[in-house]
């Protein structure tokens, strides 16, 4: 009696399918968020209470994002296909967003006077 195997369906599909989203889709538009909006912050100058936590709250969440899904990920499963290291792996996926997202509110502000 022959036993076929049979493949259940992952939410996301493929293991591989994902670390791909996470890292070139999902992780730069996050970081490129909230670079648009701690430069904001930073820009308006208008540090109330619920701005501030606001921002603390986000700005700790990105570097636990950064950490445990891209820096953990490519740390735990090196792929033969990506060159980079981990640092850089976090580099080119979280920190320059973050700083193009920032750049973009300093540009739109430079556009507007």
């Amino acid at each position: 009696m022959d036993h076929q195997e049979i493949s259940t369906p992952q939410a996301m599909g493929s293991p591989r399918l994902s670390a791909l989203f996470l890292h070139f889709f999902l992780a730069p538009i996050l970081c490129a968020f909230s670079g648009f909006h701690t430069a904001s912050y930073l820009f308006v100058g208008l540090y109330t209470w619920p701005r501030t936590s606001r921002v603390l709250v986000l700005t700790i969440g990105m570097l636990i994002f950064s950490y445990e899904f891209i820096y953990k990920n490519h740390v735990s499963r090196p792929t033969p296909t990506w060159k980079y290291s981990s640092l850089e792996s976090v580099f080119y996926t979280c920190v320059l967003p973050y700083i193009i997202g920032a750049g973009a509110l300093f540009g739109l502000a430079g556009l507007s006077e």
